[in-house]
């Protein structure tokens, strides 16, 4: 009877050392005006190894986009609307060539109107546009700053050499994730790579976050030259995430992109 409990205690030990092997971290994020006031939106990040789930609220709209890295899969969720889309690689590719049959189809048009017009419309669609990953760059401006309890490295992000924004990077152990959390985030913004400036706007900061060091726990985003918005980290929690947090909820109704 000793030696069965030993062998049951030894069980559970183990059973709960691979639930902790199974934990990850949850960050959340605020989105403010610059006065620091008014609050627009949410982003929670819950990460561990080989999966992200990414909820994003603000007045107009609740997304929550979930990333499994083995079967290379991504659900958008429009919890407003009660549906799914579901990305493989394939479709991501299918999007592509769209983007970029759509893209000769305004060429051509664009290439009727006289110059002028032309240089004007085309200035205006390039300035609404989301930069893309190959878009982005990103310069170093400093080391050591401070913000709230964190220890930050300072990054300008450039978009087509132009500023667009500018972030505050921890390193990893200051918000508790692990290696292998961080590189299935960054394989989330190689998922959409092949959308060039057609991807996800967040995909090409993703993208960025592949030229710096840490985690952004502040960042500012410009508009024309000046700060427009301020996102920062308000939360970091390690703890076991729940399997429902990667699965799709029961009841929704599947769409398809461009739909």
């Amino acid at each position: 009877m000793k030696a069965l409990l030993q062998c049951l205690s030894f069980t559970a030990a183990l059973v709960s050392l691979a639930a902790a092997a199974q934990a990850g971290v949850v960050i959340e994020q605020e989105q403010r005006d610059l006065s620091g006031e008014v609050v627009m939106g949410r982003t929670v990040y819950y990460l561990e190894p080989g999966r992200v789930r990414i909820e994003t609220s603000n007045e107009v709209s609740e997304l929550v986009t979930i990333f499994i890295a083995a079967r290379r899969v991504v659900w958008v969720i429009d919890r407003s609307e009660g549906t799914y889309y579901e990305l493989k690689p394939a479709e991501v590719e299918r999007m592509r060539q769209r983007m970029e049959e759509a893209r000769r189809r305004m060429e051509a048009e664009l290439a009727k109107l006289p110059p002028q017009q032309r240089e004007l419309i085309e200035k205006m669609m390039e300035q609404q546009q989301p930069p893309g990953p190959s878009a982005v760059s990103v310069r170093k401006t400093g080391s050591g700053e401070k913000f709230g309890e964190f220890v930050c490295s300072r990054y300008e992000i450039l978009r087509n050499g132009q500023r667009y924004g500018e972030v505050w990077a921890a390193s990893l152990d200051q918000l508790q994730i692990e290696p292998e959390e961080f590189e299935t985030f960054r394989a989330l913004a190689r998922f959409f790579e092949p959308l060039g400036a057609g991807a996800p706007a967040s995909a090409a900061l993703l993208s960025a976050g592949e030229q710096m060091e840490g985690f952004p726990v502040r960042m500012l985003i410009y508009e024309d030259g000046r700060p427009l918005r301020e996102e920062r980290v308000v939360r970091v929690e390690r703890r076991s995430l729940d399997a429902s947090h990667f699965t799709l909820p029961p009841g929704l109704q599947k769409a398809h992109w461009g739909q």
